[in-house]
């Protein structure tokens, strides 16, 4: 199990496999959000991924992942 503060509050305990089911969801975040960016690169004809690039997709990224 887990602990987890939460500002100030009574802290959460999360249980081994709700924390498996979190960190699968924010893998997929970062693997979507880095294939995004490489093909925003892409896109504009860069080799290399810059801010820009990243800053051209994390709304998007936010809102489809948005519930």
């Amino acid at each position: 199990m887990l602990t987890v503060a939460r500002r100030g509050k009574k802290k959460l305990n999360l249980e081994p496999e709700a924390l498996a089911v979190l960190t699968s969801l924010i893998n997929l975040l970062a693997q979507e959000t880095l294939a995004r960016t490489a093909q925003s690169a892409a896109n504009t004809g860069n080799r290399h991924v810059t801010r820009e690039h990243l800053r051209r997709v994390i709304a998007q990224i936010m809102l489809d992942f948005a519930v």
